[in-house]
């Protein structure tokens, strides 16, 4: 069963020291509390990570300031013909790469050769793209994402060990218009099939981590989050299902099937009480790898489609038929 998803008051993550607000702790469906980080030099990690999806093709774009480096990253994936384009540009000590302590700010980050720039009016973002490279294609996005009143955000703050502790909000399911182009191509977005998601990050974390997630929307408010990785040992949850843009936490554990020899086998996405029943179906795999001395940052992530089953608040079935999504795993050491 789904529990509705409790409401938090605090308005700050951390006190004048940087240490964790005990009040914060919990899960909201508002909006976020502040989440300035004071101290901790070198070990906060700060990123807003957007994904778009499309039947046709997906887009995932970063901006992250890890105190000693900063960097912006675009990966576009053509779902049908195969074409792919990543473009990534770094700041040493995240000169120029600020980032907000609330989740609906814009920011920006501005290079040669890649600008990335995100704007808030309200009940909308807007997403705007300029890469290139000496490689490969330039690439041109112009995106806006609705932010429906009706949809609610995931929001958790958790302790991930005595000294560690992470704050993220989520939004999933923003209609999503415009479109992006590559080259002398113009991918627009599918009219009522596309959508963008929100991962707004912001923590002091462990040397070295690992963790993993499943996203997928589709049309009607529905949509899912699943990970593991940082939240367990805290017995917060971050797994949740909207209906109608509505948000429920699901508190029966999650299994999210290991990668297979094969990196294109169907994945099962199931939880102990049969509450959640999907397969992920890969339809491309893109490999991240990045090295800072001795810090790195691996990841895997997948585009593709969710079918299955899901059980709302009420018990019945709600069917999953090819719903946009992807999964990722990351280990880091940073």
């Amino acid at each position: 069963m789904t529990c509705p998803v409790h409401t938090t008051s605090p308005t700050t993550l951390c006190d004048s020291r940087g240490q964790l607000n005990p009040e914060a702790v919990g899960s909201s469906a508002g909006a976020m509390i502040n989440c300035a980080i004071p101290g901790h030099f070198g070990r906060r990690k700060r990123w807003n990570h957007w994904c778009i999806t499309t039947p046709n093709w997906s887009m995932a774009a970063s901006q992250a300031d890890f105190d000693y480096i900063g960097y912006a990253s675009v990966h576009f994936v053509d779902l049908i013909g195969g074409q792919t384009a990543m473009f990534d540009e770094y700041r040493l000590f995240a000169r120029e790469c600020h980032l907000p302590d609330e989740p609906q700010q814009g920011h920006e980050f501005n290079h040669a050769n890649l600008q990335l720039r995100v704007t808030e009016q309200a009940g909308r973002t807007g997403l705007s793209i300029n890469a290139a490279d000496a490689t490969g294609l330039p690439l041109q996005a112009v995106l806006d994402f609705q932010r429906p009143a009706h949809l609610d955000g995931a929001n958790l703050v958790v302790p991930i060990d005595q000294h560690n502790f992470h704050a993220a909000s989520r939004q999933l399911g923003l209609p999503c218009t415009g479109s992006v182009q590559l080259g002398d191509k113009i991918y627009p977005c599918t009219p009522g099939k596309s959508f963008a998601s929100q991962d707004f990050g912001r923590g002091v974390w462990p040397f070295n981590s690992r963790w993993t997630r499943a996203v997928f929307a589709a049309p009607g408010g529905i949509a899912g989050h699943f990970g593991n990785g940082w939240a367990e040992q805290s017995g917060h949850s971050e797994n949740n299902l909207w209906f109608g843009g509505s948000l429920h936490s699901v508190d029966s554990p999650i299994e999210i099937a290991e990668v297979q020899h094969n990196l294109f086998l169907p994945r099962q996405i199931a939880s102990a009480d049969g509450q959640v029943q999907l397969n992920f179906t890969p339809l491309q795999h893109h490999v991240l790898k990045r090295r800072f001395g001795i810090f790195y940052v691996d990841s895997q992530q997948w585009f593709g489609h969710y079918d299955g089953l899901l059980r709302n608040a009420e018990g019945e079935r709600v069917p999953v038929r090819k719903a946009s999504g992807w999964l990722a795993e990351t280990q880091t050491r940073w």
